[in-house]
């Protein structure tokens, strides 16, 4: 059964607070609220099914579901910014036909 896509601004917010450890520097990062950041947090481990944190009382932890998912987030964010660092480099090319 094929569930909806989540936004990628969940994902985003995932990458960040792995990469922090913090919702509040990812929150910071993003320039959004840390309420913000919790719930696309909370509704990404929701569609997965599984909990990408462990919450302690003031921080949290990466489960081992979270740290595989940051890794494949984290490649393939750097791939995307590279793709579009080199498109932005190269010059345009348009086809003009003369018919």
């Amino acid at each position: 059964m094929k569930r909806g896509r989540l936004p990628l601004t969940a994902l985003r917010s995932f990458e960040a607070a792995g990469r922090h450890v913090s919702f509040s520097k990812a929150a910071e990062e993003l320039l959004v609220s840390q309420a913000a950041i919790s719930r696309q947090i909370r509704e990404l481990e929701t569609f997965l099914r599984q909990p990408l944190f462990e919450r302690h009382h003031r921080r949290v932890e990466l489960t081992d579901a979270g740290r595989r998912l940051l890794a494949q987030l984290m490649t393939s964010f750097d791939a995307i910014d590279r793709l579009l660092d080199d498109l932005a480099a190269s010059p345009a090319q348009f086809v003009v036909r003369v018919s």
